[in-house]
């Protein structure tokens, strides 16, 4: 019942939000989260109200709502259902799995989510936060190509790779062979900008997105974590996730967190 409220909500032309406050140690990011009850704290689709220029933010969330709304229109309600109760069954065994392995199957407190536990190579720090999340993610990932194999074979992809054309506006999908080659070649900045949602439920092909999820794992896990929102210096800096993915794949983009569900 949830999720139907959720989505009859979504598809009509004002979808709800968060109001923006500060959040405790998420895995993903430690941007803003919202109360329990979703609908009150409500904002326009494309989380434009973060971004400059509001008339043109404006402009893009209301052609996402006209091509996202007539994909998902065509989509079965059905087959929907079970492909987000499947990723939501991933989501809570990730962090259940990860949990009984670290943490003796308890939730971390405050303080160990905020410990350091390792440093990266480039020596930046390492936080159990961090690290759990990272393991609940690919977990996750992992479960979902197997259920999503099952559900919708043909229909979907797991992180793939999106940059903007060098022609046009259009985004196009990497093949994960360039990325890599990219990589070894040490023409990594050439991937700067680039966008990689979790999963994306298509019509065939990557380029023809009907929705996307993205996992998300709080570390505490008494509220949800929000989009991660791009630092100063990032092409993309001011915005989120949810906004990027939507402009680029004019379809809608949802957060699948333990416990919580499927959120905007």
């Amino acid at each position: 019942m949830r999720r139907r409220q959720v989505w009859a909500v979504l598809i009509g032309t004002v979808a709800t939000g968060c109001a923006a406050r500060p959040e405790r140690y998420g895995f993903d990011s430690a941007t803003s989260a919202c109360r329990r009850n979703p609908a009150a704290c409500a904002r326009m689709t494309g989380e434009e109200t973060l971004l400059p220029g509001g008339s043109q933010a404006l402009r893009v969330a209301a052609s996402i709502g006209t091509a996202g709304d007539a994909a998902l229109r065509l989509w079965k309600a059905a087959e929907r259902d079970a492909i987000e109760e499947a990723l939501e069954a991933c989501a809570d065994d990730a962090r259940s799995t990860v949990l009984l392995e670290r943490f003796h199957g308890r939730t971390p407190t405050p303080e160990e989510c905020r410990h350091e536990v390792a440093r990266d190579a480039q020596g930046a720090s390492i936080t159990w936060a961090m690290k759990l999340g990272s393991e609940m993610h690919q977990l996750a990932l992992e479960c979902a190509r197997q259920r999503l194999a099952e559900l919708r074979p043909g229909g979907f992809s797991v992180e793939p790779r999106y940059r903007r054309g060098t022609q046009d506006a259009a985004w196009e999908v990497i093949a994960e062979n360039e990325a890599q080659a990219l990589i070894q070649q040490r023409r990594a900045s050439e991937l700067k900008g680039t966008l990689v949602p979790d999963i994306v439920i298509h019509m065939g092909s990557p380029n023809q997105a009907l929705v996307v999820y993205d996992f998300k794992f709080p570390c505490v896990g008494d509220e949800p974590s929000t989009w991660r929102v791009y630092p100063r210096g990032h092409p993309y800096a001011g915005r989120t996730q949810k906004f990027m993915y939507e402009q680029a794949l004019r379809a809608r983009a949802f957060r699948i967190i333990p416990r919580w569900g499927v959120l905007p």
